[in-house]
């Protein structure tokens, strides 16, 4: 387990601030954030290559605060690998391992076995890092720290030494916490992800969770949300809507059938969000676009025009203009043909209720 407490720590004018959140044991954590977010000083303030200057770090619920980098038990992968430059491949994964049987066999999973006799110095970015996750794996930590650990690996090479990463960390139940920009890559690979943005935690929780209801519109912009919508908040409390079979007071959780007004629009949700101004937020994944008006349970539909068509590969992002409003659905390629959409063309566009997250 990682677990962080109000954590704060300082790297020359760069300041940490209460950073808190938990990896469970034997879950895999990734943290995500722009540039300059403090992302890989998160790392070595749990490796205690940057001291803590306030709060509380556990690993396997033991305070590790103070103890000296070497006495943490846990492995740490820079992105730049960091290796020792005066031992060869074999030395340098040889280094701490916990036998030479698990050095072999985690070299031979990242295929580094094939660079063993090679120097340090010859070996290409991409091959530094399979040495440096090789070296963090033969010691049988508990704990790993991974810093952009795939970045330099070409496409093939990724996916296959990720998948090593995961099988070994669910084989030897690791802890992880890895640095990522990929989104994908957070979704694929996280139980747990972290969001940190100028030295503070933003969120923290499941991934599916952080992206699909995030805590803040700067937060729903900086992961991707196509639609995020300044507007007023409305309780209908006052009689149960066509679209909900019970009482609003009676719904699970304590939440409400909601109304949201943004500019001629009005959004129908359920949820626990208090009256007034807020945003809300719907993935381009969420939204369904139709010639006609589907017959499906999609309480949220709309006519418009289509505006834009920007295609990438299997997916096309469509942007139709509903009365001045923009609204941007994602769908398949082949869906897109099959609509014949170009600009101009009119639709329907819908999603449900519960597609609709309010911040």
């Amino acid at each position: 387990m990682i677990e962080c407490r109000a954590i704060s720590s300082r790297h020359g004018s760069f300041h940490l601030t209460e950073v808190s959140f938990t990896v469970p044991t034997g879950q895999y954590g990734v943290v995500i954030g722009p540039a300059g977010s403090g992302k890989t000083t998160l790392l070595e303030t749990i490796a205690g290559v940057v001291p803590t200057m306030s709060g509380v770090l556990l690993l396997h619920g033991h305070d590790c605060t103070t103890l000296a980098p070497e006495a943490r038990g846990l492995g740490l992968v820079y992105q730049h690998a960091f290796l020792f430059p005066h031992l060869s491949v074999a030395a340098n994964i040889g280094y701490g391992a916990a036998s030479a049987d698990v050095a072999e066999e985690v070299a031979r999973r990242f295929g580094a076995d094939t660079l063993a006799g090679r120097p340090v110095r010859a070996l290409s970015g991409g091959e530094r890092q399979l040495v440096a996750l090789a070296r963090a794996f033969a010691r049988r930590p508990s704990v790993v720290l991974l810093d952009e650990p795939f970045s330099a690996l070409d496409p093939r090479r990724r996916t296959i030494v990720r998948r090593e990463v995961r099988t070994l960390h669910r084989a030897w139940g690791v802890t992880t916490l890895q640095v990522t920009h990929d989104f994908t890559e957070a979704g694929l690979l996280g139980d747990v992800a972290i969001l940190l943005d100028g030295g503070r935690a933003l969120q923290s929780g499941a991934p599916d969770d952080v992206f699909r209801r995030p805590a803040s519109p700067y937060i729903a912009e900086f992961l991707g949300a196509e639609n995020v919508l300044a507007g007023t908040v409305r309780v209908l409390e006052d009689k149960a809507p066509d679209w909900i079979d019970s009482d609003p007071s009676t719904i699970a959780h304590g939440n409400r059938a909601i109304e949201f007004t943004t500019g001629p629009l009005t959004l129908y949700t359920i949820g626990d969000f208090p009256v007034g101004d807020g945003y809300a937020v719907i993935r381009a994944e969420e939204i369904v676009l139709s010639l006609e008006p589907p017959s499906g349970s999609a309480r949220n539909r709309f006519r418009g025009v289509v505006s834009e068509l920007a295609t990438l590969g299997a997916l096309t992002r469509v942007t139709v203009e509903v009365e001045g409003v923009p609204l941007v659905a994602s769908l398949t390629t082949r869906s897109a043909k099959e609509l014949s959409l170009t600009v101009g063309t009119t639709v329907t566009a819908s999603f449900k209720a519960m597609a609709v997250h309010l911040c």
